[in-house]
């Protein structure tokens, strides 16, 4: 009924996946290791202390202290049918079987001399498999202290093993760098591998009681059911779900109703999560110089690969018929196109002609918009260039200005909604304003100081404007006056957010909108 986490040397209880129902505070140090136990729940932190919890009463049971340089535990478990027994591995190798109600050490095993890394009850009574840091697998009585098969893998330590309960006699085995293997324990051999099962290593398995199918997480921030249904005794994905591996570095909505996010992180991935519910959620992949190169060499080999999605815009109109998100890359001068529809990277790369054949390494894209009917994508670069692509067919269709638009930095690019005005911010704290057709200069005035961001509300004409002194405007683009100013962060601004009023209560018209932001104060 009850899930248990921790985080730091706090442990909580949560029911119904949703509501925190108990709380357990008394380790010092990080926690490292659970393992619930009837009417009571067994923590143990990194400073080497193990403390019972009785889970109704939130009171300590009892609190063993261990002697680090003798015995750092490292893994526990609850043989199945021992009564009030668990079993402890150690950093030394050895294992120790306590009863935790008297308090008593019952028996203590050599063990292999070897880290134990992880623990697992077999589906016969009295045995258990020991995973060691240097790659074996021990299925051991404990009962008899006495060892009745070993196997080898060579990619690391253990890092986690489970049994197949189905009537097939099988275990699977996790390692540090994301394969699984699968040993028969009726021949004592290898039945075959599941390489690349997770980008990186294997946290944790399980096999469902009774069922052909496994359970696998990772450290790549992903969870997989695996089935196993065909030839050979491999498994296939049968459901998965994942997010970024790495912290996302830009969130926008994808089109008016609210039901899609697309994200951008760290790990160089562009993903949409569904508001309405998680089987919506699709990967876009990451970006690649060459994709045809990149799937021959696959992921871990792959160097083809493009650096972080920093900044990005979409747009649904037009996209069935082509590509309808853009995205600039982090230090990088070509722009990428993506296809939602598709759920992947597009066909087209966006830079400007003199850099069609050698890549700068001091000039990169950093802003970029498309237009409301999906047709046209501005891009920004640091010289201060702004230049217009047809999303389409990807040629280029213009720029802004005899030479560049600004002489800094482009720090934000807007197009209205009528596709008539585009609005670009530079470095060096001007803002102006260009005629979409015709790339004429209309407007320019001078900002108070140096923007680090834009974000228009096509809607209410509303222009947001971060400055690097961490206050923000915002700005009429029909009057070109600034109608509001907000202060208050003390940390750069990463981004914003307009959301017009649905109810607008003794307001003057001119408020038409309001703004968020998010700085770095505020995000922890």
């Amino acid at each position: 009924m009850l899930i248990f986490a921790s985080y730091d040397n706090i442990l909580h209880a949560f029911a119904r996946n949703k509501e925190v129902v108990h709380t357990y505070g008394g380790h010092k140090a990080r926690i490292h290791l659970l393992q619930p136990f009837g009417d009571h729940v067994i923590s143990v932190d990194v400073d080497n202390i193990l403390i019972v919890w009785n889970i109704q009463s939130e009171e300590k049971y009892l609190q063993v202290d261990f002697d680090k340089a003798t015995f750092a535990v490292s893994a526990v478990l609850h043989p199945s049918t021992y009564l009030n027994k668990i079993l402890l591995g150690s950093e030394q190798g050895s294992l120790q079987l306590w009863n935790i109600r008297s308090n008593k050490l019952l028996y203590s095993f050599p063990g292999w001399h070897l880290a134990v890394t992880t623990l697992e009850q077999a589906p016969a009574v009295d045995v258990v498999a020991v995973g060691l840091v240097s790659g074996h697998i021990i299925v051991h009585n404990i009962k008899f202290d006495e060892t009745l098969m070993k196997f080898q893998q060579d990619w690391g330590p253990i890092t986690a093993i489970s049994f197949r309960t189905d009537g097939h006699p099988v275990m699977a085995a996790g390692s540090p760098v994301g394969h699984i293997a699968l040993w028969d324990l009726e021949e004592k051999k290898l039945m075959c591998q599941m390489q690349d099962a997770h980008s990186t290593a294997i946290a944790g398995m399980s096999f469902v009681p009774g069922e052909p199918l496994l359970i696998t997480n990772g450290a790549d921030n992903a969870i997989r059911v695996w089935i196993f249904d065909g030839p050979g005794g491999t498994g296939r994905i049968l459901r998965s779900r994942m997010g970024h591996s790495a912290p996302p570095t830009k969130i926008r909505y994808h089109g008016q109703n609210g039901e899609q996010i697309l994200s951008a992180g760290q790990d160089g991935t562009l993903q949409s999560f569904s508001t309405v519910h998680e089987k919506f959620n699709k990967s876009l992949g990451r970006g690649s110089i060459n994709k045809k190169k990149s799937k021959k060499k696959g992921l871990k080999l792959d160097t083809m690969v493009l650096p972080p999605i920093t900044v990005f815009a979409s747009e649904v109109a037009h996209q069935s018929d082509w590509d309808n998100i853009v995205a600039c890359h982090q230090g990088y001068i070509t722009c990428t196109t993506w296809n939602y529809q598709k759920s992947s990277m597009g066909a087209h790369k966006l830079r400007p002609e003199e850099f069609s054949k050698h890549k700068p390494i001091d000039i990169h894209a950093t802003a970029v918009d498309i237009t409301s009917c999906g047709n046209f994508a501005v891009i920004g670069l640091s010289t201060g260039q702004v230049d217009v692509y047809n999303m389409q067919s990807g040629i280029h269709r213009g720029l802004y200005g005899k030479e560049r638009a600004h002489e800094g930095a482009i720090r934000g690019v807007a197009v209205d909604g009528l596709n008539q005005l585009v609005i670009t911010a530079g470095s060096e704290g001007l803002i102006k304003f260009w005629k979409f057709k015709t790339k004429d200069l209309i407007y320019s005035t001078e900002l108070p100081s140096s923007p680090s961001g834009l974000l228009l509300h096509r809607d209410s004409g509303i222009l947001g404007i971060a400055f690097d002194d961490f206050s923000i405007n915002a700005l009429d683009i029909e009057t070109r006056k600034i109608v509001r100013t907000f202060s208050g962060h003390h940390g750069r601004i990463n981004d914003m957010v307009i959301q017009k009023f649905i109810i607008i209560p003794l307001l003057s018209v001119v408020a038409r909108s309001c703004l968020a932001s998010i700085s770095v104060t505020n995000l922890y």
